[in-house]
């Protein structure tokens, strides 16, 4: 069955609200360990369903944000999915005061039921109407982002778009490519402004009626955080600054020689004078090229790409309308994963193919867990399977990038390690901003521009007016809509070169520990699934430290002029 063929359609509440209230009365009337399992299975086929047709309602507009139709349909789940969380809790309510809580325990793993109980904590049924009010705000940033009309060079580009332009090996056109896309920000800046500090104060409130201090507690609650918290977060940023950021100083000397540029400027996003490397190929042999990798990887990854294929599980390439960026997302019901991405001739179109098909072969690969919380782990744990992915496909770049694959691996390494103080550093700014819910927009943009002196001490923006005085920040969607999950990405990027560190001395064992860890899901927490992975932890002391000097060692034995 393809893409086009799954089933979809709008779940009414009062339904729902019936069959919930249906499978509660007989959990609860029936203290045998059978029967609950039964009602607890019947409410696992229910959020199934619901998450998949919310998936697609979700996907399609995303896929076509200009379509009337498409709008109405994820309205109707953004509206329906407050009403629907009320539901689940009072489910969760049920089976957390089970008498027969330990059989289930030992037949599910405690983690469901730690799940359980922290989903609990976020909410509550008198903040329906908010939650209702923040999907709003998070749907307006996203028109604001997709609708933007660039004109350059005589044409109109969406952001992504205007990729390709901003890593030119002509200075003049990435700079004048940046100040077209902060033109955008620029008219737009005190909508943003505005739309943020709604965000703020809104989220402040509903972490005041839970009976949270401010939002921190709740948002790491949201991400299922439960065996760590602000504290380990704050001392692995330390590190990042202790460590990376001083790596990175020395990355960005080397590139300005290579460059031969007597000052670098943000606008000076290429590696290499001639250019950074491309890929070769359109996108339709892109992924037959992807075809040939993903069979000679492993059978269990060349299976899982014929059949996103096959069944047009992938949309790829950038155009109007459609909202940029990148993600995977799944369908419970049809046991499938989806691929979305906005190829625009960089790099950066092999990366994120790479990167979303880690995510959607760990869905794939934990497809048959009992338990749809048990699909996906965390978030943080979920970027381990992309970022790591994007390495063990290394042997099979050159199908994309030809003669230049060794550039491209240097610049992948290169990128990598750059990103960890820039995504510390967005981390750092969000937990500064809850705790300071009536802070001004311009004393937000003092704050960033403070913290970019501390993580980004290099950064210079010449005349781009935007991103100098404090707004950079507004172009990171998951700010706006996905508060305290951009520091994941660093956490998971130390253990993704770890993936690669073993992968470097044995491909067969880092594999064995990756397809180990893509196959248990969801079903332990962030530290349990590192100990599976047979992976350190980036939150102990000496682990950043360790796979940083062995990263840079290896950057630092090869001459990148050499090329």
């Amino acid at each position: 069955m393809k893409f086009d063929e799954f089933p979809y359609k709008r779940l009414n509440i009062n339904e729902l609200k019936s069959k919930v209230d249906e499978i509660i009365g007989v959990f609860n009337s029936n203290s045998s360990f059978e029967s609950q399992d039964q009602s607890l299975n019947q409410m696992n086929d229910l959020l199934a369903e619901y998450e998949s047709y919310e998936s697609i309602a979700g996907l399609n507009f995303n896929r076509d944000t200009t379509s009337e139709k498409y709008k109405a349909e994820k309205d109707y789940y953004d509206n329906l999915s407050p009403e629907f969380k009320d539901l689940k809790n009072q489910f969760n309510r049920a089976i957390m005061s089970s008498k027969c809580l330990p059989e289930l325990k030992s037949k599910y793993g405690k983690h469901y039921f730690n799940i359980k109980a922290t989903e609990q904590k976020t909410f509550d049924s008198k903040i329906i109407n908010l939650l209702k009010k923040e999907t709003e705000l998070e749907n307006e940033y996203t028109s604001i982002i997709a609708g933007a009309e660039i004109d350059f060079k005589g044409k109109t580009y969406n952001l992504s778009g205007l990729g390709p332009f901003h890593k030119s090996q002509d200075r003049a056109i990435r700079k004048e490519s940046f100040k077209a896309r902060y033109s955008f920000f620029d008219k737009n800046a005190e909508q943003l402004d505005d739309l943020y500090d709604r965000m703020v104060k809104l989220r402040h409130k509903i972490a005041n009626q839970l009976g949270f201090e401010n939002f921190i507690e709740l948002g790491y609650y949201r991400l299922g955080r439960t065996d760590y918290g602000p504290e380990g977060v704050a001392n692995f940023r330390k590190q990042i600054v202790e460590y990376i950021v001083p790596l990175v100083q020395k990355l960005n000397k080397q590139k300005q020689e290579i460059l031969e540029l007597d000052h670098l400027y943000y606008y000076d996003g290429i590696q290499y004078k001639e250019g950074d490397p491309k890929p070769k190929e359109n996108p339709d042999k892109m992924v037959d090229a992807a075809k040939k990798m993903y069979n000679d990887l492993s059978k269990e990854t060349g299976e899982f790409f014929e059949m996103m294929v096959d069944e047009n599980l992938l949309d790829l390439v950038n155009r109007d309308g459609k909202m940029g960026g990148g993600f995977c997302t799944a369908f419970p019901k049809y046991e499938r994963p989806y691929i979305f991405s906005n190829f625009n001739g960089t790099a950066h179109d092999v990366t994120v193919l790479t990167h979303e098909a880690g995510h959607a072969f760990q869905c794939y690969s934990s497809r048959k867990q009992p338990l749809v919380e048990y699909l996906w782990p965390t978030l943080e744990a979920c970027e381990i399977h992309s970022m790591s992915m994007e390495f063990f496909t290394w042997p099979w770049m050159d199908l994309f990038f030809k003669e230049e694959v060794e550039r491209f691996k240097y610049m992948h390494i290169v990128d990598s390690l750059s990103f960890l103080p820039y995504g510390a550093c967005v981390d750092h700014f969000q937990h500064w901003v809850y705790e300071n819910p009536e802070a001004t927009p311009k004393k937000r943009k003092n704050k960033w521009l403070k913290l970019e002196k501390i993580y980004l001490p290099d950064r210079d923006y010449d005349d781009l007016d935007f991103p100098k005085s404090g707004g950079f920040w507004q172009g990171q969607l998951h700010i706006y809509q996905m508060p305290f999950y951009y520091i994941d990405y660093t956490l998971a990027q130390t253990c993704a070169f770890q993936f690669w560190i073993k992968s470097q001395n044995n491909m067969k064992t880092a594999w064995e520990d990756y397809y180990r860890l893509c196959k248990v899901g969801g079903s332990m927490p962030f530290t349990g699934l590192i100990d599976i992975a047979k992976l350190k932890s980036p939150f102990k002391d000496g682990t950043l430290k360790t796979v940083s000097e062995y990263v840079f060692n290896w950057l630092d034995s090869i001459n990148p002029k050499e090329l």
